[in-house]
């Protein structure tokens, strides 16, 4: 099983090696897509790899030590309707998820790439990109 999660630390849990327990106690894998932690607190999306049961126990870790835990079932969508292909979006995409297809001209969004970074998300002039939670 592979799924992605935001993790909300609060303060009083940025000094202990949570992740890393996930990872000793549960041997559940983990991909760090995008951390903003500091003493106090913050957010971190990652994906974590494992089976379903490990990964259920480590979710009860997490909010045992005050992690505020959500499934990310979609990250992030294109809306087609909205997206008017400025291109704006892929400049700033930082594992290359969205690109211009050379024989349309068109924004192709990879959501297997996507990393649930948000700069899209912040930057699209027409809303086009959302976050998915």
């Amino acid at each position: 099983m592979k799924t992605k999660y935001v993790l909300t630390f609060p303060h009083n849990a940025v000094q202990e090696p949570i992740t890393y327990s996930l990872v000793e106690a549960y041997h559940i894998k983990l991909n760090i897509l995008r951390a903003q932690i500091d003493e106090k607190g913050g957010k971190m999306v990652l994906e974590l790899m494992g089976p379903a049961e490990a990964i259920k126990k480590g979710i009860e870790y997490l909010k045992s030590k005050g992690v505020i835990v959500q499934s990310i079932e979609e990250g992030v969508r294109k809306d087609e309707e909205k997206c008017t292909h400025c291109g704006v979006c892929v400049s700033l995409c930082p594992v290359n998820a969205l690109r211009v297809d050379k024989k349309s001209a068109k924004i192709v969004f990879d959501e297997d790439k996507c990393v649930v970074c948000g700069l899209c998300i912040d930057a699209c002039p027409t809303t086009a990109m959302e976050l998915l939670l």
